[in-house]
């Protein structure tokens, strides 16, 4: 890849996170600025990484992709990272999964050179790029999910003006009834099939995509995974044997970060004339979380019916000041909707830093509310919190996390500030 143009851009003190004493350097510098999170020399509230834990993630997945003969295109919109994919590709990931055509050009103009566009391509600006892609360079390798005649037309249309180099390779989509977008049962599949056949020039068929994380009635139970993985070897193993004969391999892509065991048992069982090839699009296990990841973790490694039995390391943190304590046993910390994901859970403080003292008990305390810059908190008052004690929380939903922050400092594990990471959302 290439990021040596991010490592040395400019950052200032314009950026969230930055000093406001600090002269503009180079991203690459920020480890000789001799910055440290408890020292105070960075503003709050301010997102850190992790490096130790970001990397047990990267090593301890690979490790799992390996023994079990996977491949991993992770998710790109958790991070939107490319000093993050870099990392990721250098530990083995085939690829890296987009969901849209703006994140597929941050990862084309800093190196990758296989994409699968997990989403329905459509419209002309999108497949013009999508086109210009394809030609401008032959080492692309780009995917997308396709899920009805409609959008099969929509792109032929829009290709009707263009020459098109290579035909574009199609992953037909399965999802599930009442759930988000991709076919609902085996005949319209088949009848996408057989269409993408028909346009050799333009549609190139790969295999199936999957994605089990939005099928309705998860929680309670993981049997509808169980159904749905069902559902979507029901079809592959109804595909004529033409339509993918000629393929080098055929490709199963699923799994997300949370159930990616269960899809893995399944799929699995899948034989075909070509190599079959497993693609998972984790991206929320590179930084885990406190939160609805954590649980759904610790639900797969308690279940005895699961073979998942690692723990992924929780790697990003949220810093903030308690700023006031109006009422007893009510705190308000310098952090809000501007800062912390919000959408699947609010922040639990698990840490407490007075400075000139050291670490402090947090006590028993809960984030019960925010507003764009304030974080509302209930919290036992004979653990003694004061203006300007600095609490740590951990976050819930890493994809709604990085996309508050231009730059992620990253640390060490005594909170030094080591290096920095640039986002692109």
């Amino acid at each position: 890849m290439k990021t040596s143009s991010i490592r040395k851009s400019i950052v200032d003190r314009r950026t969230k996170g930055i000093p406001g004493t600090t002269a503009p350097f180079a991203l690459e510098k920020i480890e000789s600025q001799g910055w440290n999170v408890l020292s105070e020399d960075m503003p709050l509230p301010l997102m850190v990484l992790k490096q130790s834990n970001l990397n047990y993630n990267i090593e301890l997945f690979g490790d799992y992709l390996q023994k079990n003969n996977l491949s991993l295109a992770p998710h790109g919109k958790t991070t939107m990272s490319p000093q993050i994919f870099e990392q990721q590709l250098q530990y083995g990931a085939w690829g890296i999964t987009a969901a849209t055509i703006d994140q597929l050009l941050v990862m084309r103009d800093y190196g990758v050179e296989r994409i699968i566009l997990a989403n329905q391509l459509v419209g002309k600006s999108n497949i013009c790029t999508v086109a210009q892609e394809i030609n401008g360079d032959p080492d692309f390798e780009f995917f997308c999910f396709v899920d009805s005649s409609e959008q099969l037309d929509n792109i032929a249309e829009n290709l009707a003006n263009l020459k098109l180099l290579r035909p574009i390779n199609l992953l037909i989509e399965v999802g599930a009834v009442g759930g988000r977008t991709g076919v609902r049962n085996k005949s319209q599949a088949l009848d996408l099939v057989q269409k993408i056949l028909e346009m050799p020039d333009l549609f190139k068929f790969t295999g199936i995509a999957a994605f089990e994380g939005a099928i309705p009635g998860l929680g309670k139970s993981a049997h509808p995974i169980t159904e749905y993985s069902d559902l979507v070897l029901e079809i592959a193993r109804q595909i004529p044997e033409h339509a993918y004969a000629e393929l080098d391999e055929f490709i199963l892509t699923g799994g997300g970060s949370a159930y990616f065991d269960i899809v893995i048992d399944r799929f699995k069982t899948l034989n075909l004339s070509v190599p079959v090839r497993i693609v998972l699009r984790s991206g929320c296990y590179v930084t885990n979380d406190h939160g609805a990841y954590f649980t759904a973790q610790e639900q797969a490694r308690l279940d005895p019916n699961r073979h998942w039995t690692q723990k992924f390391r929780p790697a990003l943190e949220i810093w903030s000041y308690v700023q006031s304590l109006p009422e007893p046993r009510l705190a308000f910390l310098t952090m809000g909707k501007r800062d912390i994901p919000f959408d699947a859970g609010l922040p639990t403080p698990f840490k407490r830093y007075r400075p000139n003292v050291g670490f402090l008990d947090v006590g028993e305390c809960e984030v019960f509310s925010t507003n764009d810059q304030h974080a509302y908190v209930k919290y036992d008052d004979e653990n003694d919190w004061r203006v300007g004690d600095m609490i740590c929380s951990g976050i819930s939903h890493p994809c709604t996390a990085f996309d508050k922050w231009r730059i992620i400092p990253v640390v060490d594990d005594d909170y030094n500030v080591i290096d920095a990471y640039r986002t692109y959302f």
